[in-house]
């Protein structure tokens, strides 16, 4: 994926529309390094756009560079409860493009060897 085809997966996302082509280019490299082809198969470049629209979103939540988190308590007429999510989670609840490379990376099925099995050929998820 180029930016030019990035922009146009995303063109409904003016924060991302506004990137310059640099920027995304690097996004799209970093991804490009996370996401595995042995995992994804044919579904590589939509993991990869993800990937990328996830870290462009979180820096732009963040341009000083700070890091942040999602809420993890809340107190309602003298009542608080308290939750917490997973570290890995809680990165990709950062942001929608994050939930979505998560929801499509948990569907996925895994074999023993740690492919995707429908990337080689197996007609049978494995369970």
């Amino acid at each position: 994926m180029d930016p030019q085809a990035f922009k146009l997966k995303f063109k409904y996302d003016t924060a991302l529309m506004n990137l310059s082509d640099a920027e995304i280019a690097d996004a799209l490299e970093e991804a490009d390094l996370v996401v595995k082809s042995l995992e994804f198969g044919d579904l590589k470049e939509r993991a990869v756009g993800l990937y990328a629209a996830h870290i462009l979103k979180v820096a732009l939540k963040s341009k000083s560079g700070n890091g942040f988190s999602d809420a993890s308590s809340m107190t309602i007429a003298g009542q608080s409860v308290s939750f917490s999510r997973s570290g890995t989670d809680a990165f990709y609840n950062q942001s929608i493009y994050g939930q979505r490379y998560l929801a499509l990376k948990n569907s996925i099925p895994i074999g023993n060897d740690g492919t995707n099995p429908n990337r080689l050929g197996v007609g049978a998820f494995v369970v």
